[in-house]
């Protein structure tokens, strides 16, 4: 458990780090309207670390499961 705990805390930071460079610059209309087609990212590393953690503790509920039978 404590490998996992590592490679999750590591990815997090990891993910933290490259939410910055994923940014886009402003667009030339102005920065109150977005111009159409532009990709749905908003808060898109949240969402796969919750994810991430979801599944991490499905299989390890699992895991406990059936040791205990």
């Amino acid at each position: 458990m404590k490998i996992i705990r590592i490679v999750f805390s590591a990815f997090f930071l990891i993910l933290l780090n490259t939410s910055s460079v994923l940014a886009q610059p402003p667009a030339p209309g102005g920065p109150g309207i977005p111009p159409p087609g532009l990709p749905i990212n908003e808060d898109l590393p949240y969402l796969i670390v919750a994810g991430l953690i979801l599944g991490f503790t499905i299989i390890y509920r699992n895991k406990t499961k059936k040791a205990s039978i």
